[in-house]
């Protein structure tokens, strides 16, 4: 899959969106685990930037992704 400029624009209003931000977060994993989720989700075909958010914050909180690796 080939990711457009718009693309990383939905994807940064996600993660802005789950409100990942400080340094005690990033200390944490939170943030990497939340943009990985916001990766896989987006090219599942999950593009709204609401329910991106949403979704991959549900997963980052809940540790679902490591199941995925």
């Amino acid at each position: 899959m080939i990711l457009t400029p718009q693309d990383f624009t939905v994807m940064e209003e996600a993660m802005r969106g789950v409100g990942v931000s400080g340094a005690a977060r990033d200390r944490e994993g939170h943030r990497e685990a939340v943009g990985k989720a916001v990766i896989r989700l987006y090219t599942a075909g999950v593009t709204d930037p609401a329910k991106l958010a949403e979704a991959a914050g549900i997963m980052a909180a809940t540790r679902l992704l490591d199941r995925w690796r």
